[in-house]
């Protein structure tokens, strides 16, 4: 867990969003206990090997104003605020003064106890790792209705006008003579890992990785379907289950090996 939303809060804590009178106070309540336990399995770590380098990972969905209309960027802050929430705590040990008044506010009654404390004090985390799939743009004057929540994680996202969008490899892979010429993967990878060697050598940021997901073709977690193609390798699979199983390497296979043979000098 790393920001507010009603479907992931929940699928990633084991908790049932019917069971509780409040779902969004039982939201808080199970992310602290996630928090507290990855505390105490970095300290675990660091008593095995003190040397070693743990760090989180966080689903990144960055938001921006629909317009500089002033509520558009408050709302925009505000939702940030969410989205940084749970990583703050596993870099600085604590919780934002801003997350620990929201709980005030609203009578929310999250178990933080003095041990608690201690052992995310004692429990941060090396480096960041995220993941990234959208953006959001958040809209002051659209309130929008749950079935949109749902899928934006915000009752005021609307389409970013400003950029273009990807298919996600849905449908996108046919196997001809035996690979896939996916040429709009190498292009979209390529573009990304340029922005990181601005990141690096233009914001001094210490990179200590990139990978993307995956490097096979494999099941998508939240639809369950073999149809997105998300790998550099193409596996003969459906999503009723049919198909040889066989393994076909994709024209992006040979590029992305080229990529990391040279630590990303030949894009």
């Amino acid at each position: 867990m790393n920001f507010l939303n009603d479907i992931f809060g929940w699928t990633n804590s084991g908790a049932h969003f019917g069971d509780y009178d409040n779902p969004e106070e039982a939201m808080y309540i199970c992310g602290h206990h996630t928090l507290v336990a990855s505390a105490k399995a970095v300290a675990i770590g660091k008593s095995i090997n003190p040397d070693f380098q743990i760090g989180n990972m966080i689903a990144m969905v960055p938001v921006y104003p629909f317009s500089s209309r002033p509520e558009d960027v408050l709302l925009a802050n505000q939702a940030m605020h969410d989205r940084w929430f749970f990583c703050d705590v596993q870099v600085r040990g604590h919780y934002p003064a801003y997350a620990l008044k929201m709980f005030e506010r609203k009578g929310f009654k999250i178990p933080i106890t003095e041990e608690d404390k201690v052992v995310l004090a004692n429990g941060t985390v090396d480096y960041i790792g995220f993941s990234y799939y959208i953006s959001n743009v958040v809209d002051s004057q659209a309130y929008r209705d749950v079935s949109d929540v749902i899928e934006t994680s915000s009752p005021y996202s609307v389409k970013n006008p400003f950029i273009s969008e990807s298919d996600w490899g849905w449908a996108i892979d046919q196997l001809e003579d035996g690979t896939v010429h996916d040429q709009y993967r190498i292009d979209y990878l390529a573009s990304h890992i340029k922005e990181m060697e601005k990141a690096i050598n233009e914001d001094g940021v210490e990179l200590l990785g990139y990978t993307p997901w995956g490097c096979i073709d494999c099941v998508s977690f939240t639809t369950g379907e073999m149809k997105k193609r998300y790998g550099f390798i193409y596996v003969d699979r459906n999503n009723d289950g049919s198909g040889s199983l066989e393994r076909y390497k994709k024209d992006s296979y040979a590029w992305y090996k080229e990529v990391i043979a040279s630590n990303g000098e030949n894009v």
